[in-house]
């Protein structure tokens, strides 16, 4: 999206978990300030809690003076020096995962080319995180299963060690005593 030269601030987050209420803006491309960063935005709060909850693309041209948005977050992004913003859901499954913003430092509208941009690069987001996802389940099913520790196994391993304990005590040579104790 910064790459296209069209959008030079892109910012955005992951929710924590499906249907989580909120998420933070972790990533930051082109920002000036930390002013963003951490920002815990939740659905319906400002232009990405919007599109969180309506999960579809929304811009504004003058963030700090839109009606369109209710305005939470206003000072972190006054911040940054930001006016025209851009966000977009980034939908894994029919679930929305996290919000990518584009941003200019300008109030101008902002056309359908940076909105193919950013839409195309949360597809690319989406198409990670199934990749993600997949590895993760793939490598969950390659891990044996864990038993239940049966209370008679633990009973007989406590009593190994006493014996052991005992033992170690009557062997003359003081390194092997070490490591048995």
């Amino acid at each position: 999206m910064r790459r296209s030269g069209m959008l030079p601030v892109a910012f955005g987050g992951l929710l924590s978990g499906a249907g989580a209420p909120f998420f933070r803006i972790t990533e930051l491309s082109g920002a000036d300030t930390g002013s963003l960063r951490g920002l815990q935005v939740r659905t319906g709060n400002g232009l990405g809690g919007k599109t969180l909850a309506l999960r579809r693309p929304y811009a504004v041209t003058d963030y700090g003076a839109s009606r369109t948005i209710s305005h939470e977050y206003d000072a972190a992004v006054a911040g940054e020096g930001l006016r025209s913003v851009l966000a977009v859901p980034i939908v894994v499954q029919r679930q929305v995962r996290g919000v990518l913003y584009g941003a200019l430092r300008q109030p101008f509208a902002i056309g359908d080319r940076p909105l193919s941009a950013a839409m195309d690069a949360a597809r690319d987001l989406e198409q990670a995180l199934v990749i993600r996802d997949e590895a993760r389940r793939l490598l969950a099913s390659c891990q044996p299963p864990v038993a239940a520790a049966d209370p008679r196994a633990w009973e007989e391993v406590r009593a190994a060690h006493c014996e052991l304990r005992a033992l170690a005590v009557r062997i003359a040579d003081p390194q092997l005593r070490r490591e048995l104790l």
